[in-house]
């Protein structure tokens, strides 16, 4: 019986390439989307041809807790198990501190820490009854080398995310790692949306002079999900081709 890798925002981007590298090694996957139906369609037929796994995709709005309660119901209705569980989706509001409110902060906050939170407290207990699971969580280097104003949502929620990863992992030990992978700047359509200027500016801070690849960021999420990566539990591990301090 295969194990089984529920990664949310897995339509695009890094939650993509996680899809793709827990299927090349053998697991069944969940993609969660919020309005890519076509593209998780797309997705769930290639790795289902490609790698001779089972795939299921379910639409869920991780602001909403019903929708996560759901996900959570048609993953165990289909499959019976989580053993894998990666909390990718994420938003990244930018914009001047003055212009930002308590409503941009709420609605980053649902998606970037409360679903995570939910997630986890949904599937963890189950995990610790089968006596095995694996839980990582994005978070990013904004939190840990770099600083910037006018993400000031999505900063405060990934170094949530974080905290939040020290004390799950204490809470569900000793069968369920909880880890935590900050991405540096990694090539996805995000960061082709922020200009020839910007993206200059950070590869001057990135030692290996180059962005990452999403593939780069699901090797490693992967191995902290593998039997050889057992002995590794609540630690921060950054992804960032040497990204120096700014």
């Amino acid at each position: 019986m295969n194990k089984v890798a529920l990664i949310t925002g897995s339509s695009r981007g890094m939650g993509k390439a996680e899809a793709y590298e827990f299927a090349k090694n053998g697991y069944d996957v969940i993609i969660n989307y919020v309005k890519s139906s076509a593209k998780a369609e797309e997705i769930k037929k290639e790795i289902e041809k490609e790698y001779d796994v089972k795939v299921l995709s379910i639409q869920a709005d991780l602001s909403k807790e019903e929708d996560i309660k759901r996900l959570v119901d048609e993953a165990y209705k289909k499959f019976g198990h989580i053993d894998v569980l990666v909390n990718n989706a994420g938003i990244a509001p930018y914009g001047p501190m003055e212009e930002k409110t308590i409503a941009t902060f709420e609605d980053t906050m649902k998606i970037n820490f409360y679903a995570p939170f939910l997630l986890t407290k949904l599937i963890a207990p189950k995990m610790m009854k089968q006596k095995y699971g694996k839980i990582v969580n994005i978070s990013t280097i904004d939190v840990m080398k770099s600083y910037n104003a006018e993400s000031a949502e999505y900063d405060a929620s990934k170094a949530a995310l974080i905290s939040f990863t020290k004390t799950s992992a204490l809470a569900y030990q000793p069968y369920v790692n909880v880890n935590c992978v900050c991405p540096g700047w990694i090539h996805t359509d995000m960061t082709e949306q922020n200009g020839e200027e910007l993206n200059n500016f950070f590869l001057s801070k990135i030692a290996k002079g180059r962005f990452g690849k999403p593939e780069e960021v699901a090797k490693v999420v992967r191995f902290l999900c593998s039997d050889d990566a057992d002995f590794i539990d609540g630690e921060i591990i950054c992804v960032d081709g040497g990204f120096k301090n700014i």
